[in-house]
């Protein structure tokens, strides 16, 4: 066994293991909205990856692929942990309240 297959495999179980993390985690955003239910900017792989953090997952937002998001919604996002591995992970675009 290579050096190199050698931690690729330990990065693989890694990754598994961070995958069974996002295991029925879905994800609530809030976002200013227009009137007619336009967001305001949009809602991409920063707000997710913030929103994970919340809830104690750390995720690279760069490893984080969705479309930037502009309307309230239901959406899914796929996370690339590792080469071979990647995690779904659903989050929700609410209007956010003003106080």
């Amino acid at each position: 066994v290579t050096a190199d297959k050698y931690w690729e495999e330990i990065d693989k179980a890694e990754a598994e293991a961070m995958a069974a993390k996002f295991e029925g985690v879905s994800l609530t955003i809030a976002a200013k909205v227009s009137e007619n239910g336009t967001i305001f900017g949009g809602v991409g792989s920063a707000q997710i990856a913030e929103a994970l953090a919340a809830k104690g997952i750390e995720v690279d937002r760069k490893s984080i692929v969705v479309e930037t998001v502009k309307a309230i919604g239901t959406y899914s996002a796929v996370i690339n942990l590792h080469r071979e591995i990647k995690a779904q992970v659903a989050f929700e675009v609410v209007a956010e309240v003003a106080e």
